[in-house]
């Protein structure tokens, strides 16, 4: 499939993990949601390194920003910090088997959740204990299934 045609489908599963986040869920379970955005995206920027990016890691970090009602950008700056992170070594994390790319994953959604309540913090948000990791611990259960999935659909789609 020709480059430029395979937009669609990175595009299209961004939404869709948007979309996820957007379903209403009651206020005790939020902590025990994956972080479905960056899963999506640091699959496709560990797929597609040249070209998924520090771009689209801010423009996913706004809109998670705006679904979540926290301030905007502060998503932005760990996601972007996150994906500098992945596109530096993306060839060693390739290599990883299954468990050790979940807990990279997790160090990093950690890395982009402890950015966003530092930012929170010095805005005036009142932040109390580690429960804003959680998300973080549940994504290292679905970073397998959302890789293969995502995987089979670049491969089905031919995306590169």
């Amino acid at each position: 499939m020709i480059a430029e045609r395979g937009s669609w489908v990175v595009l299209g599963s961004i939404f869709v993990a948007l979309l996820l986040v957007a379903i209403p869920v009651p206020v005790m379970w939020r902590g025990y949601v994956p972080d479905w955005p960056l899963l999506f995206l640091f699959y496709w920027v560990l797929a597609l390194p040249t070209r998924v990016g520090v771009l689209l890691a801010c423009v996913v970090g706004m809109l998670t920003d705006l679904l979540d009602g926290s301030p905007v950008g502060a998503t932005s700056v760990g996601a972007v910090l996150a994906v500098l992170v992945i596109l530096v070594s993306y060839q060693r994390v390739r290599q990883f088997d299954g468990l050790k790319q979940s807990l990279v994953m997790g160090l990093l959604i950690s890395l982009v959740h402890l950015v966003e309540q530092r930012l929170e913090t010095f805005l005036g948000w009142q932040h109390v204990g580690t429960a804003f990791l959680m998300p973080a611990a549940i994504s290292v259960l679905f970073w397998v299934p959302v890789r293969n999935c995502l995987r089979f659909v670049r491969r089905f789609y031919e995306v590169q």
